[in-house]
């Protein structure tokens, strides 16, 4: 297996070195303990039941009667798979001999021993971010085929195979569906919003998140930064610290880009072509997150073996992903 960190200094110059190794930032979209339910101690499959609503039960009086009413309601259950995850890396000294990062090694017997060392900081903390970003990655863009997408089934492919819920697809023509303006993407909020499911549209603002594909969200951002109000002056000059739609959260969802680059769910698929931008309007607690543990991230460990002269970082844990009810999330795409 090669080196997790590789050698890219060009530095020829002999003089002082600034000790100090600067990360070029890693971002996620979101918080997988805020924005989704989380279902802890889930080792492979766990079935989740669920129950449909009872109503027009009510009905008059009329005489004494041992007869019931006739309406019922189902019980059903789903299925969270959580796929087996890996993180294996490793690092061997060898690759920064010569650089100013080899002063930093340690000495004698444990000069092959990097743990401790400011490479080995940078390793676990390369490592621990980009964990982070790909389990929120996987959670919606995984597929079981495409490489890099196979650990588990994500929620664009679950939700695509759902006929009620891509039948209920809000689409929305724009002059350039890659590139929304400020305008359609207000539009499609709008449409959205009205025609999302009368079970979605009770849930409380609070408890509900409207995903977005960045480009849309920042569409949205200019009706927030028009110059013909004073308020919207403020939203250029200061930012909206969060962004709502008639009192939901938006949700930035950077990884879809990486997603839809990489990948063609069904949910963005129309007449044959694969769209790029939309949104996804749910109930948070409709999604649900199965894992053996509650902070993926977190789940590694890091040893030196002295026989392989080599440090390894190991990370195992537990993914899969579920959404309840089809009349709890509404889904738009532009075309």
């Amino acid at each position: 297996m090669a080196n997790v960190a590789n050698n890219s200094i060009a530095a020829t110059y002999g003089g002082a070195q600034l000790n100090e190794l600067f990360y070029e930032p890693v971002f996620r979209s979101d918080d997988i303990m805020r924005n989704y339910r989380v279902i802890p101690n889930v080792k492979h499959k766990m079935n989740v039941y669920t129950s449909a609503a009872l109503t027009k039960i009510v009905q008059p009086y009329t005489t004494c009667s041992a007869t019931s009413g006739s309406t019922q309601f189902n019980i059903d259950d789903k299925v969270i798979t959580a796929g087996r995850c890996r993180v294996a890396l490793e690092q061997c000294t060898d690759e920064f001999f010569g650089t100013y990062i080899e002063e930093m090694y340690r000495n004698g017997a444990d000069v092959m021993n990097v743990e401790g060392t400011q490479l080995s900081d940078a390793i676990v903390n390369r490592a621990v971010t980009g964990i982070a970003q790909d389990v929120v990655r996987l959670a919606w863009g995984g597929d079981g085929a495409t490489a890099n997408y196979t650990a588990l089934d994500g929620w664009m492919k679950l939700m695509g195979a759902d006929a009620t819920v891509l039948a209920a697809r809000t689409e929305f023509s724009a002059v350039a569906p890659t590139t929304p303006t400020a305008g359609e993407s207000l539009s499609l909020l709008r449409k959205m919003y009205d025609n999302a499911p009368a079970a979605l549209q009770q849930v409380p603002a609070s408890d509900k998140k409207i995903f977005v594909s960045p480009k849309t969200y920042n569409a949205y951002l200019s009706n927030l930064e028009g110059t013909s109000a004073d308020l919207a002056i403020t939203n250029q000059q200061d930012g909206v610290l969060t962004v709502k739609f008639r009192g939901v959260e938006l949700v930035a969802m950077y990884e879809w880009d990486t997603i839809l680059a990489d990948t063609d769910p069904a949910m963005f698929l129309r007449g044959g072509v694969n769209g790029t931008e939309g949104a996804c309007y749910c109930a948070v607690e409709n999604l649900i997150i199965g894992s053996d543990v509650t902070d993926p991230e977190g789940s590694f460990k890091v040893f030196y073996d002295d026989l392989e002269e080599k440090m390894f970082f190991r990370g195992y844990f537990k993914l899969g992903v579920q959404f309840l009810y089809p009349s709890l999330v509404q889904w738009g795409i532009f075309y």
